[in-house]
């Protein structure tokens, strides 16, 4: 696996199980491409509404960024992981139902078109 992955894997962990809360569940799958590899995080937890899906990974486009958010942190996870992709001259998308109804995350590595898995390839 291409040195970075490791910190990909933690980060796309790390984002399901906190907004998971607890009980939840959180599915992980990691494969070999011909690109390079996918990884696939999955969680029932809260959710994303469809107006801030196509702004997740940007830096201003978090949900609640106020401090007394109840996940804490700075709210650059996302934009963290889609650098680290991109790096790996891959790609990274989530998608949701909606509020309530989990997220799926998916991050592809290598050069895009190769069948990293993620749309548009």
């Amino acid at each position: 696996m291409p040195h970075g992955c490791s910190q990909i894997q933690a980060n796309l962990l790390s984002n399901a199980a906190k907004y998971s809360g607890p009980g939840g569940q959180v599915r992980f799958e990691l494969r070999r491409t011909k690109a390079g590899a996918l990884i696939r995080v999955s969680d029932n937890g809260r959710g994303i509404e469809s107006e801030m899906l196509p702004r997740i990974f940007d830096l201003v486009g978090q949900g609640n960024q106020s401090i007394a958010r109840p996940e804490g942190g700075l709210g650059i996870g996302l934009t963290l992981l889609r650098s680290l992709v991109e790096l790996h001259q891959g790609r990274v998308e989530a998608h949701s139902e909606g509020e309530g109804k989990g997220t799926h995350r998916a991050a592809g590595t290598g050069p895009p078109g190769r069948g990293d898995g993620t749309s548009g390839t």
